[in-house]
């Protein structure tokens, strides 16, 4: 082969192979049509502003008319660009590939709009990335919640239901109202939390944390105070019924007299402090029935707060607890008849009525309750005692 065959046969075969790389790959132009000749050269000085400001900044100095109907958040987006006499051909690629969008351009018109196939890919993902995260935290609220065999999930967490786990769960599992049932072939890697309920873990499934359950009577009254709340149904013949209300009364009137036994000092100041400052007193057992269920909700949400619920719940336990004693001694102590009132006599006589108060269904727990949170709140406020209140 003689050389000149040679050099047209390479020259050929370069030239095919360009064409095949440029079908091969994506159009990097950004800009559909063909500019004028007549183009300008433009300087754009913007150390701030927006995509759309440098496409209005570009479109005046060439004359051009401007139509966008590209989404806001992508004209909207910050954009810093500083060039000096350059063609308005390659300053408009430089912008539309900044805010990722695409331009046509015909009779003196640049029509910008989004690129379909950027925003598409964005869109994609960030569906993707919301679902992952929906996925990975399972919360909800006034039902139960049952993660299934094939499942994997970082968190489980009912407000107002319980949870039954077949699958795995990376962390924490909670019931705020509602028991936690984990069945074979479960595996929780976290604690497992059951407030107002119980936890049962069955054969063959695997708990590497703690077993937390708070089902004895004050917790399963706020379980169910939280399951109503909630939207959830709670059980009003076992909550109401004459025996267990029978059983709940006679459980606070020997606590009420086990606390002005164990903490009379305490007991005394409370009932001062109670005596003293009543409306503020009512304000904070206001805020302690009102806040605790969210309160509860925001620690329910969060891998650190988990481990504190149970913590919450048996401060609100306490301060329940010695707001009955209190508003049993406050009771006890204007009844007439009593001639040496020490803090046990005064519980003892104020603890019956409102044990008796408590066997009235459906209004006498409201009552009960209404009376121990405004004695609860003078409890919190006073620190259970340490300050006390002067009288004006």
């Amino acid at each position: 082969m003689s050389a000149a065959k040679l050099v047209v046969v390479v020259a050929v075969a370069l030239v095919f192979l360009s064409g095949v790389a440029w079908a091969a790959a994506p159009d990097s132009r950004r800009l559909e049509g063909k500019l004028p000749d007549s183009t300008p050269i433009v300087s754009i000085d913007q150390p701030r502003g927006t995509v759309l400001d440098a496409l209005s900044a570009i479109a005046k100095q060439a004359g051009w008319s401007l139509v966008v109907t590209a989404p806001e958040s992508e004209t909207s987006r910050a954009f810093t660009i500083q060039v000096s006499k350059r063609p308005a051909g390659d300053v408009l690629e430089l912008i539309l590939e900044a805010g990722s969008l695409r331009a046509s351009f015909a009779d003196g018109v640049l029509r910008v709009r989004a690129d379909v196939t950027t925003a598409g890919s964005a869109d994609s993902w960030r569906e993707r990335r919301r679902r992952a995260r929906r996925d990975s935290e399972r919360v909800v609220f006034g039902q139960s919640l049952t993660v299934g065999p094939e499942e994997v999930v970082d968190k489980a967490v009912a407000i107002g239901g319980s949870v039954t786990i077949s699958g795995h769960v990376r962390k924490d599992v909670v019931a705020l109202g509602g028991s936690v049932t984990l069945l074979p072939g479960a595996r929780v890697e976290g604690d497992v939390v059951a407030i107002g309920g119980t936890v049962s873990v069955e054969e063959g499934a695997t708990l590497e944390g703690d077993n937390v359950g708070l089902g004895g009577t004050i917790p399963t009254m706020v379980g169910s105070v939280i399951r109503g709340t909630v939207g959830g149904r709670p059980h009003l013949h076992g909550m109401f019924g004459f025996a267990a209300r029978m059983t709940r009364a006679i459980f606070l009137y020997v606590i009420a007299l086990l606390i002005a036994l164990a903490f009379p000092t305490a007991f005394s100041r409370i009932r001062t402090y109670l005596a003293n400052r009543p409306g503020l007193s009512a304000l904070g057992g206001l805020a302690i029935l009102l806040g605790f269920l969210p309160f509860c909700v925001l620690l329910a949400v969060t891998i650190i707060g988990i481990p504190l619920i149970p913590v919450a719940v048996m401060l609100l336990v306490a301060l329940l607890l010695f707001g009955f004693t209190v508003s049993a001694g406050w009771l006890g102590e204007r009844m007439p008849f009593i001639q040496d009132k020490t803090p046990v006599k005064t519980v003892a006589l104020g603890g019956v009525v409102l044990a008796v108060v408590s066997l009235v269904p459906w209004i006498g727990t409201s009552v009960v309750v209404l009376v121990a949170a405004i004695a609860a709140g003078a409890t919190l406020i006073s620190r259970f005692g340490r300050t006390v209140a002067m009288t004006v």
